[in-house]
């Protein structure tokens, strides 16, 4: 299972899980960014202000420090989310025009359409080769985690095979 701490650890390099991760403080909605304040200040014994005012990429240092704990498991979803509609959504789009899915600049906006197969999205991930193949690991994990059901049965495979060639 692809939990998103599984996809910040194992997929996402410390780069890219700090970029993630200040996509976060960047985007995500003040009662998200409050909560984070919040849990994280009570497990560093830091003063909630103190974060606060800290810049997104030291509050995103600090989060990625705690990429194994389970009470960040929403905040890394939401991390996810906003890193893929705000800097990858170039990218989701172009898989999701491959997989004749409707969306709008990559996000998708109807329930009205059948979720790609395993082998589509394999196809996808050979075809579309402009991508880092760890964004597109990212992408598809995210994906899965995310939408569940038949998007995890389509993208969790698919992310287990390219995992092991990403070391």
């Amino acid at each position: 299972m692809w939990t998103a701490r599984r996809i910040l650890k194992e997929l996402a390099d410390t780069d890219r899980r700090r970029r993630i991760l200040t996509i976060f403080w960047k985007h995500a909605d003040l009662q998200h960014k409050l909560m984070a304040q919040a849990q994280l200040a009570k497990m560093l014994h830091f003063r909630e202000d103190t974060i606060r005012k800290m810049p997104a990429e030291k509050k995103a240092d600090l989060l990625a420090s705690r990429v194994g704990t389970p009470e960040f498991e929403q905040l890394f979803e939401m991390a996810l989310m906003q890193y893929h509609t705000h800097e990858k959504n170039t990218m989701m789009a172009e898989f999701l025009d491959r997989w004749q899915v409707p969306h709008e600049n990559g996000s998708i906006e109807t329930d009205d359409y059948t979720p790609p197969t395993p082998d589509q999205v394999r196809d996808a991930v050979r075809d579309l080769t402009a991508h880092d193949r760890r964004d597109v690991a990212v992408y598809l994990a995210s994906a899965g985690l995310l939408m569940g059901g038949p998007w995890q049965e389509a993208t969790w495979p698919v992310v287990d095979e390219m995992a092991g060639g990403l070391a």
